[in-house]
């Protein structure tokens, strides 16, 4: 029995972009041909399964692979084979004309209809380019990692959450504003800032099972307990590699107060930060010179981490 082989080629979206499904977690992804590395090979970028680029088929490319392929092999196929058959009724029935036996035969044939199915790739919510093999690629959510060169994205995509905190601060200062707005948008930023982080630090748990201890729950919120962590299990010492940590960590307890405490400082605070006693029982007075100062201290940090995290999930 012989096999025939045809060729199918599955469409891209109007960027450029080919659906993927994950074999394993069934979870749905997109990337872009031609970008990143020159591969067959493919990690889902949600899950720990790796395969070969055949694996990560969806279901409608699947439908449609197969419905163009029935009018393909009808065309490739078939058809010949009947045009075929029709020639040689049509030499017999030639062969017996005039003779004792003539064969008439008639031939009528209708074309069988195949529908093709047609789909759309589905939208997702966040459009990446990997920072190291540059594969343009668009996920659910927001962390993952590289479907080509398995990097995490955590780091990229925290650093581009600073960089919208910088955008938001020149914005702010292109129109005039009292005081008041003024408060409201530094409290919002630096809030932000610290959100952003929070997220890479629960990103890091995931990959990082050990390194970054489950308890405390907000461990990249709490400056002084992931300094400590930090130093016993990278030895990656912040206090001196920073070039402000006490700064870094009154910023951490200012936004602490904000949230909790309508940015009144406490005791608590003082405890922590002496240095500004005479703030007690007073509201903050947060300034755009220390949110543009601490962006810039988290986000050397961040990279400061980067470099000892990829050490160990590499």
């Amino acid at each position: 029995m012989s096999t025939h082989t045809f060729q199918i080629s599955i469409p891209k979206d109007d960027d450029g972009f080919v659906g993927r499904e994950c074999l394993e977690c069934k979870r749905y992804f997109k990337l872009k041909p031609g970008t990143g590395l020159p591969t067959q090979h493919c990690h889902c970028p949600y899950c720990e399964y790796e395969g070969d680029q055949n694996t990560f088929w969806t279901q409608d490319q699947l439908d449609y692979a197969q419905s163009v392929g029935k009018q393909i092999a009808y065309e490739k196929l078939v058809e010949p084979l009947l045009d075929d058959l029709t020639k040689s009724f049509k030499k017999l029935e030639s062969s017996t004309r005039g003779g004792f036996l003539q064969i008439k035969v008639n031939t009528t044939r209708t074309k069988p209809f195949f529908p093709i199915k047609y789909y759309n790739e589905s939208e997702l919510e966040t459009l990446l380019t990997c920072d190291n093999c540059k594969l343009e690629f668009a996920i659910y959510g927001v962390f993952s990692r590289c479907p080509d060169c398995s990097q995490l994205n955590a780091f990229s995509i925290f650093q581009k959450s600073i960089e919208v905190c910088k955008k938001q601060i020149d914005l702010f200062n292109q129109f005039p504003h009292d005081k008041d707005v003024e408060l409201a948008n530094l409290k919002f930023i630096l809030s932000n800032a610290i959100s952003s982080f929070d997220g890479l630090g629960k990103e890091l748990r995931k990959k990082l099972v050990g390194q970054f201890p489950d308890k405390p729950k907000n461990l990249f919120q709490n400056i002084d307990e992931l300094e400590k962590v930090l130093l016993q299990n990278f030895s990656l010492d912040i206090k001196t590699q920073l070039s402000d940590y006490s700064f870094l960590r009154q910023m951490f307890q200012v936004r602490h107060v904000f949230e909790h405490n309508m940015g009144v400082v406490d005791a608590d605070f003082i405890r922590k930060v002496p240095s500004i006693n005479h703030l007690v029982d007073r509201k903050y007075p947060l300034t755009l010179n220390e949110v543009q100062m601490f962006l810039g201290l988290l986000t050397d940090l961040g990279k400061l981490i980067e470099d000892e995290a990829k050490k160990h999930y590499t």
